[in-house]
């Protein structure tokens, strides 16, 4: 039997990988994105006192709209995306606001939903509520039909309603038997989207006369509760991002998911689309934003953020995604990029 004096000095040798190459610290250059602080700018909005949670553009990209934790909404004179410009107070919930959006025709209306169980209507110009609709439950979310003429809000029981803007009444509703998130109508107006926590994306018929929804379709996108949504302008692809971390890539006419990005680590709370539909952005509480290439699904920007993020938004009309996680509303501008599809 051999003793261990007798094997001799251990071989360095023995104990390295063969072929493994161990790059020392440092030597890897950072990976250098299309969009970064060379070509980019970041300005804040400061003006609300609790935690900001939704944002909403006007159609003509002039003016922005958040809401929170406090009783109140916002609406910012944001000068082509520098973030200058005063802003008006909408005071009137009796609770926080959970989501808001403009009219999406002219703009000049904005509509607001609250925990307090109330739709609100406002003039955008006079800051005035123009409309109260009381519902029965605690109200979560809210989209506006195409032609400004329905808006469906959706409460904490998954019930959705269908609001006639001509007499401000709630003219159909229905209670779904899955966990409704956020929810939108396509560009035409003649079919309604949701995320649901089933992690499936459904697909409902529009009836323009009557306020319905009746189901189309129903596909499975995600292993947990999907979140988010977002159409792209152009009305080709969506994108919806869930609770396992993915956001998940699909084109509109064939319902095929052609891609994912995977770089985020945490539940995808919102999603947005480019004016340009070349961009998609996405956040959770990974402490940044990443903003994807629609065509590849690649990286073009991390944005870096100090806090989870509850709500972010491309503008309509330039390259500006306004996003908030605390009180302040940031406005990222992106001035120019790198066509990265003739980067070798």
């Amino acid at each position: 039997q051999m003793s261990d004096s007798d094997l001799g000095e251990p071989d360095e040798d023995m104990y390295a990988l063969e072929g493994m190459y161990m790059p020392n610290p440092g030597e890897y250059p950072p990976v250098k994105f299309p969009f970064d602080e060379t070509n980019t700018t970041t300005s804040d909005l400061r003006g609300h006192k609790k935690r900001v949670q939704t944002i909403g553009w006007s159609p003509c990209g002039k003016k922005l709209a958040t809401g929170g934790t406090e009783p109140v909404a916002r609406v910012w004179d944001v000068e082509q995306g520098a973030g200058k410009g005063a802003s008006s107070e909408l005071a009137g919930h009796a609770a926080q606001i959970e989501q808001l959006r403009f009219e999406p025709v002219k703009g000049q209306s904005l509509v607001t939903v609250s925990a307090d169980k109330t739709a609100k209507v406002w003039d955008v110009r006079s800051g005035k509520c123009t409309s109260t609709v009381t519902t029965q439950g605690e109200l979560m979310n809210v989209a506006w039909s195409p032609d400004g003429r329905y808006f469906a809000v959706g409460n904490r029981e998954d019930v959705i309603s269908m609001i006639d803007t001509n007499t401000m009444k709630t003219v159909w509703e229905q209670k779904f038997k899955f966990e409704v998130n956020q929810m939108m109508w396509n560009q035409s107006g003649s079919e309604f989207f949701m995320a649901t926590g089933e992690g499936k994306m459904e697909r409902l018929s529009f009836d323009a006369k009557t306020a319905a929804l009746t189901p189309l379709e129903s596909h499975f996108a995600h292993n947990g509760g999907c979140y988010c949504v977002d159409i792209s302008p152009n009305g080709e692809m969506f994108a919806l991002g869930a609770a396992d971390a993915i956001v998940s890539m699909w084109e509109t006419k064939t319902h095929v998911c052609y891609d994912t990005v995977v770089r985020l680590d945490c539940p995808i709370r919102a999603v947005s689309y480019s004016f340009d539909n070349k961009y998609l952005a996405a956040a959770s509480e990974d402490l940044f934003i990443d903003v994807a290439d629609t065509k590849t699904g690649r990286c073009v920007a991390q944005i870096k953020t100090t806090e989870a993020m509850n709500s972010i938004a491309f503008s309509p009309k330039e390259l500006v995604l306004a996003y908030a996680g605390d009180s302040v509303v940031h406005l990222w501008s992106a001035f120019s990029g790198i066509n990265i599809e003739k980067k070798k």
